[in-house]
């Protein structure tokens, strides 16, 4: 999976938990005894590329120290995402035993154009997606765009070992005016051919399978024999539309002194300035049944919940999780505690302290290993779907219950 069987190479990348620049103060002789002062910010899980001979990639680790230097708003996922693409290409370099910084003439002779092939080569056998080649291929011309940037290689000799083009997209306003804008690309980028559009899926940034209401009477049936805190967090989903994000973040405090509207629903402030996640913090109304809301503040004045908030970085404290999972880890990191773990390992002395996130991994793995099996006991052919498929399960639901009036 990790790409490492289709080349012969020992790369690797290594993630140093406490990552932070030194500054050099006094030299002397020996290494052990020159002096160096911290520089700057300190920087969580980033990323160093090892080569197969166990040594650090001088030119890559640059690029990534480089564009650590320029970045405003550090994302360890960005960085690793970054790494494991160059790592991808640094194999390729020590399997073919090519020099990223040799160029030739005849550009098919370059070790870029030849990485391009073999990519092409492992999308069409299906090792890999179209989009993953596409992505890599990217990530090392925007690493042989630096090299020029930062005035690290001599290109006036032969060039540059590929050629920036521009291509225009159409662009739809939100009136429906449709403008061309100039996207910069490169005459090496790997075409990804467009998917057959699905006429039975909603777009909302991937393609959502809204389930019928007997797909949605199977599923409840199955769940009634799941634990109180998957059934609670699926019924949340199919009777509010909310996100995996915006459910595992909820606190035991939001729910408290809330009282229903005249329609019977508890408003729920979520997003930026709330504690509770949404896409990019966007600033939402949750509108959640009363009933739904009794059934929440029942499941948290259980003792199973008592037992699990014991265990959990918040306590037994209205501060903390609705859900958690039976270890007392939520389900899903809240930005709010990113931040606190954040700057309690970086003002510990131990450099051993990794940070550990969640996104909703478990909640999917019950999904697929539990619940699904459950479903198909009681319908063998239901097809697999997927969480957030109960939101756009929801947005049906409303449309037709409005379109009855």
């Amino acid at each position: 999976k990790n790409g490492q069987s289709r080349y012969q190479s020992n790369a690797k990348v290594v993630t140093v938990s406490k990552f932070q620049l030194l500054k050099l103060v006094e030299v002397t002789r020996c290494l052990n005894d020159t002096k160096f002062e911290k520089h700057g910010e300190v920087f969580l899980e980033f990323p160093i590329i090892i080569q197969g001979d166990a040594q650090p990639s001088e030119i890559f680790n640059l690029y990534l120290l480089k564009k650590l230097q320029q970045t405003v708003q550090y994302d360890f996922k960005t960085f690793a995402s970054i790494a494991n693409q160059l790592l991808d290409f640094q194999r390729f370099l020590e399997d073919e035993k090519l020099d990223c910084l040799k160029f030739h003439k005849l550009k098919q002779l370059n070790a870029i154009f030849k990485y391009r092939t073999r990519l092409i080569d492992q999308a069409n056998a299906g090792l890999i997606s179209a989009s993953s080649a596409r992505g890599r291929i990217n990530a090392v011309v925007n690493f042989y765009r630096f090299l020029v940037t930062e005035d690290l290689l001599d290109h006036q000799c032969y060039g540059l070992p590929f050629q920036d083009v521009y291509k225009y997209i159409a662009v739809d306003n939100e009136f429906g005016a449709r403008r061309k804008m100039a996207i910069k690309s490169h005459d090496l980028a790997i075409h990804v051919p467009a998917k057959a559009p699905n006429s039975e899926a909603i777009v909302d940034g991937g393609e959502l399978s809204p389930l019928s209401v007997e797909e949605q009477a199977v599923i409840l049936k199955a769940l009634q024999k799941s634990s109180r805190e998957y059934q609670l967090m699926f019924y949340l989903a199919l009777f509010t539309g909310a996100r995996l994000q915006t459910i595992c973040t909820l606190s035991t405090k939001c729910l408290l002194n809330r009282q229903p509207d005249s329609q019977g629903f508890i408003r729920l402030p979520v997003g930026a300035g709330t504690g509770v996640d949404t896409k990019f913090q966007k600033p939402l109304t949750l509108l959640i049944p009363n009933w739904l809301v009794q059934d929440l503040k029942v499941y948290i004045n259980s003792e199973q919940a008592h037992l699990r908030r014991q265990k959990s970085n918040y306590g037994d404290s209205d501060e903390n999780y609705v859900f958690l999972t039976k270890l007392g880890t939520p389900f899903y990191t809240s930005k709010a505690e990113q931040q606190e773990l954040t700057e309690k390992i970086k003002a510990s002395d131990s450099f051993g302290t990794r940070l550990k996130l969640y996104e909703g991994e478990a909640v999917r793995s019950y999904l697929k290993g539990v619940l699904l099996p459950e479903i198909r006991l009681i319908d063998p052919q239901f097809q697999s779907f997927k969480f957030h498929d109960l939101r756009a399960s929801f947005g049906m639901n409303l449309l037709e219950s409005q379109l009855q009036h």
